[in-house]
């Protein structure tokens, strides 16, 4: 029997990726992400962790850089939200967010 088990998300013992800063400096933010995207289970990943995430079709590793730091505890119904950059994004690169929506074209 071919049963489809649609995975149920809860908060015990979650993060989520919500930034990604790719290499190009350019930073992707969770409303480009899908709701099952970069949602693990387990205990959270601390700040200079490498993480395996995906976005835009392309699977790559990627540094915590915010949100769950060494010694922090976190109670267990809480989804832990982290920033990353993937391996590669050198610190001088300036950050950009583009601007997405109907005022995009604006400048």
């Amino acid at each position: 029997m071919n049963l489809l088990v649609r995975r149920r998300y809860t908060a015990d013992m979650a993060y989520r990726v919500k930034r990604i800063a790719l290499k190009d400096g350019e930073v992707v933010t969770e409303g480009e992400l899908r709701e099952d995207e970069n949602r693990f289970e387990g205990p959270a990943p601390v700040v200079g962790d490498l993480i395996e995430v995906q976005c835009r079709g392309r699977k790559f590793m990627a540094e915590v850089i915010w949100g769950n730091w060494a010694d922090r505890v976190h109670s267990d119904d809480t989804v832990v939200p982290l920033r990353v950059a993937e391996v590669g994004l050198y610190p001088t690169t300036p950050l950009r967010i583009p601007m997405r929506g109907p005022n995009a074209s604006r400048e």
